[in-house]
């Protein structure tokens, strides 16, 4: 199969309406899309070389609201379930839970442990490189799903993962998220999410993880994972699952120019400085495939696939 035939991009021209130099970034996604775990190698290269070129705002969709599988025909099983992945991951790349050891019974209690977590952020919404607070717990959602097969779907799990969050108070995490103003900004998502526009609901490929807009009980909402890039060239918008070549010629049509103001690849020990687990595919999307290994790092191997933590990552794992 070609690239194109999983995402493109729509470019609309609006002239001044952003700075030329700031890219205006709203990425649709979940802590629990198995299709938006495919694509963090190509998320973390995007945040390395462009994450100052970046204001990056994120919209969760609620991909999985409590009592997801009802109405199946067949029972879902963790069997199935991570049968299901390990198809995904056959397409991306990455690894899947195997054996997952529970079902999830939703992403919404992970998607308002995200925002909760946004409010210590701080002001600057970066793109990176440094991750914020909420990309790192994020990460760790992430991870929990497919890494290590035990989703952190309540808020309980989510808030164990958090501990291990460098600059993130979990005593306020835990009081934020069962409040009114994270609520507040959950339902403003989902909202959002529900507003899909034209480049998506005229995709022609419809199945899950190819970037079309996708059915919910409320109508239609952004297929993720989903990108809208905003800058000087207009808007530009990458959904669904592609390569690394349709991600930088949307960024280069939103900014034109913007290639040559890309960082340089990080290093392996510069990788694995800012990202404390990375998979192979990360590893080869960031370092090139003859990338050779720092020599703190553990690699961890499952039925699902490999990765590699620095040894105090490797400590903390669930």
């Amino acid at each position: 199969m070609t690239a194109g035939r999983f995402a493109a991009f729509r470019l609309r021209r609006r002239p001044g309406s952003v700075a030329r130099m700031t890219v205006e970034l709203v990425e649709f996604t979940d802590p629990g899309c198995s299709y938006a775990w495919g694509t963090e190698p190509k998320v973390r290269r995007l945040r390395w070389q462009y994450g100052h070129r970046l204001r990056w705002r994120r919209v969760v969709v609620g991909l999985h609201p409590p009592g997801w599988t009802d109405g199946w025909q067949e029972p879902a099983t963790p069997q199935t379930l991570s049968e299901y992945w390990q198809g995904v991951g056959a397409v991306t790349g990455m690894p899947f839970p195997s054996p997952l050891l529970h079902l999830h019974a939703t992403t919404e209690d992970a998607c308002r442990l995200v925002k909760a977590a946004e409010r210590q952020d701080g002001a600057a919404a970066s793109g990176g490189p440094v991750d914020r607070p909420s990309d790192r717990l994020l990460r760790l959602l992430r991870e929990s799903w497919y890494v290590w097969g035990r989703p952190a779907d309540t808020v309980e799990r989510g808030l164990a993962l958090a501990a291990a969050v460098d600059g993130l108070d979990v005593e306020r995490l835990a009081r934020d998220v069962d409040g009114t103003q994270v609520e507040t900004a959950f339902r403003a998502d989902l909202a959002e999410a529900r507003r899909p526009n034209e480049y998506v609901l005229n995709k022609p490929d419809k199945r899950v993880g190819y970037g079309a807009a996708q059915p919910t009980e409320e109508g239609m909402r952004f297929g993720i994972p989903c990108m809208v890039l905003t800058g000087s060239g207009g808007e530009v918008t990458v959904s669904g699952w592609t390569d690394w070549a349709e991600w930088a010629a949307a960024l280069e049509a939103a900014s034109p120019g913007i290639a040559a103001d890309a960082r340089p690849l990080p290093t392996p020990a510069e990788a694995f400085a800012t990202w404390p687990l990375l998979t192979r595919p990360e590893l080869e999307m960031l370092c090139g495939p003859d990338h050779e290994l720092p020599p703190d790092v553990v690699r961890h191997e499952w039925a699902g696939g490999v990765a590699w933590l620095v040894s105090t990552a490797a400590l903390a794992s669930p």
